[in-house]
């Protein structure tokens, strides 16, 4: 099964104070940490932001939101969606850089036994949908909740349905927001 990789890098920032995706976090951009770990994973990796980013050196095709205006990550996986040659994308934020190294291989094991098209991972019962691995016939409904102003991941995989593979390690799915969070995760 084909899958291509999508990295978000089109948040606010506002908690950093400066671009996220190029903090550098133990030596080198946070984003790189989550390229690194998601190249592995994938046949094909892309970055989406909703704006002109710095360069980051990684040698990839970007892909900009749509949606004028921040509109949030579900307006990166739209744009995801539009830009794959395959029927699923596993999706990843630029601010974590633990992801698990066998993310997507789990989940494509739950997406293999059912038609459901949306597969998120959990900790604890609790979701993480902005890495979660999506198909393709979503981008229809993922348009018309866009229309109508939404803008809630949860909430969009409530409407279109999903399935959460378990995992163990809480770790692997920390978000760095922070420069607090930085020098946090930095030490351990």
């Amino acid at each position: 099964m084909r899958v291509d990789g999508l990295i978000i890098a089109g948040g606010q920032s506002s908690r950093m104070g400066q671009f996220k995706a190029s903090v550098n976090f133990l030596g080198q951009p946070l984003i790189n940490h989550v390229f690194e770990r998601l190249q592995t994973q994938v046949d094909n990796i892309f970055i989406n932001s909703n704006r002109q980013i710095p360069s980051l050196n990684l040698k990839t095709k970007m892909i900009e939101d749509e949606i004028s205006n921040y509109q949030g990550p579900l307006a990166g996986l739209q744009a995801g969606l539009r830009q794959i040659n395959c029927q699923w994308l596993q999706i990843a934020p630029c601010d974590t850089p633990f992801i698990p190294l066998d993310l997507t291989e789990k989940l494509i094991s739950t997406a293999i036994n059912t038609d459901n098209p949306i597969i998120v991972p959990s900790v604890n019962d609790r979701l993480h949908p902005t890495l979660g691995l999506m198909n393709q016939s979503i981008l229809p409904l993922l348009d018309q909740f866009l229309e109508t102003g939404q803008r809630g991941f949860i909430q969009f995989i409530e409407h279109v349905g999903y399935l959460s593979t378990p995992f163990a390690d809480e770790k692997s799915f920390i978000n760095i927001n922070s420069h607090d969070d930085v020098k946090k995760y930095e030490k351990n």
